[in-house]
């Protein structure tokens, strides 16, 4: 299992030089690399680590498979649920076409290689980091893989770019910044835990070293993202310091209770003395220009029920917004507003309180956890910061972040519920 583990630690660290290739290419690239990681990983698997797997991993996958089923439902052609532009598009040719939701068939096809790969690489990390040194491998990994993608972002802030001219990354680096969203609460939570090594002793240096990291990465991600990322990485790093400090102090559940409720009430003050008026939730508390805003709320409000499609934010936001360049990319004021665009505001808004009950869950596994509390209250700070910045900052490309995320939900997987506590119940 140790030859699986270096393979899926090989592919977290891949993230960087994928984030810098061609997206179609790299997507298939990735793909293919994590669907050969997932099989190495239930082929070598012992027989007791798979059933733990099953009882850890189970209900996430199962839930996990309903946007996939959402996503090849989009691409069938369904002409009574197809999407208005192909009745226009068949008007216009003079022969009817038999339409489906998604108004681009390969767009769709391409989110649906990306959420199939994440969720490759969530089991694939939750079956290696079952193992307790096995996740602390697939920990220093993202922690490392993280800081590297924060020097990117570093050097692509508009200080540096200047300076540096054509040697900066330039705009392929914001599919960076979600690496360091996830990888900073990892990398908090392994420094507060103590650096501990895989035999149980104290390692000083590495909890220095992950204390550094985390504060390149938040320094980056602040500078880069702008007050859209600080927002969602203080509640990150707040969810991550009251699990730590409720199991310190032995705090009493409801206690932890209030404090998150605190930390809660604290953050929609803050959004709400920053959002835009008048217009639609999603996009309310983007931290972007006005016209931005308002053609994304335009965009919003002429969308079909069921969506556009998967993948289709693009073409959508290119006959909205104005947008220089020939190689320009439009964007979408928010994250949450180009789902809402793709999926439809029902299954958005499903996923919401979905996500909203695993960063639940997680907390709670980490309360109650032993001494690997650190990867389960990384995984719920991590979809908390997320969570946060889809209704702060743009949509950001969704590689390279879709491995790392996936390695920081699979940890907090596996290491959720003691195995040894499981047995005994």
């Amino acid at each position: 299992m140790w030859n699986v583990t270096a393979f899926i630690c090989i592919l977290i660290g891949a993230s960087i030089p994928v984030g810098l290739l061609d997206a179609s290419l790299a997507t298939g690239l990735v793909g293919a690399a994590a669907a050969l990681g997932l099989l190495a990983s239930l082929i070598t698997i012992r027989p007791g680590e798979l059933g733990f797997l099953k009882t850890v991993a189970g209900p996430a996958v199962a839930t996990a498979l309903v946007p996939t089923l959402w996503i090849v439902l989009q691409m069938l052609p369904l002409p009574s649920l197809a999407h208005p532009v192909w009745k226009f598009a068949g008007e216009t040719l003079g022969a009817p076409l038999s339409g489906s939701i998604t108004i681009d068939t390969g767009a769709s096809l391409g989110a649906l290689l990306l959420w199939l790969t994440l969720l490759s690489v969530m089991i694939g990390a939750a079956a290696v980091a079952i193992d307790r040194k096995r996740a602390d491998m697939v920990a220093r990994t993202i922690a490392a893989t993280a800081l590297a993608a924060a020097l990117i972002l570093l050097l692509s802030s508009d200080p540096l770019k200047a300076w540096l001219g054509a040697a900066a990354p330039g705009a392929k680096a914001d599919g960076f910044l979600v690496i360091v969203l996830a990888g900073i609460p990892l990398a908090l939570a392994r420094a507060l835990y103590g650096g501990e090594r895989a035999d149980g002793g104290s390692s000083t240096r590495l909890r220095w070293l992950l204390a550094a990291s985390t504060a390149v990465c938040i320094a980056s991600a602040c500078w880069y993202g702008h007050r859209g990322a600080a927002i969602a990485v203080a509640a990150g790093i707040a969810l991550v310091l009251m699990t730590f400090a409720a199991r310190r102090l032995h705090l009493h559940r409801w206690s932890s209770a209030g404090a998150a409720a605190a930390i809660a009430l604290i953050a929609l003050a803050t959004a709400v003395a920053n959002r835009h008026a008048d217009v639609a939730l999603a996009v309310a508390f983007a931290d972007a220009p006005a016209d931005v805003v308002q053609s994304s709320h335009n965009l919003l409000a002429d969308l079909p029920a069921l969506g556009s499609g998967a993948g289709t934010t693009a073409t959508l936001a290119s006959t909205y917004m104005d947008w220089q360049g020939p190689t320009a990319r439009p964007v979408v004021a928010t994250s949450a507003a180009a789902s809402i665009a793709q999926f439809g505001p029902a299954m958005f808004w499903t996923g919401l309180v979905v996500t909203i009950a695993g960063i639940a869950a997680f907390t709670a596994g980490a309360r109650n956890r032993g001494r690997d509390w650190s990867y389960a209250a990384a995984a719920a700070a991590a979809l908390l910061t997320l969570l946060l910045a889809a209704f702060t900052l743009p949509e950001l490309p969704a590689l390279p972040g879709v491995i790392v995320l996936g390695a920081v939900i699979g940890t907090g997987l596996a290491q959720r519920i003691s195995r040894s506590r499981l047995q005994a119940g």
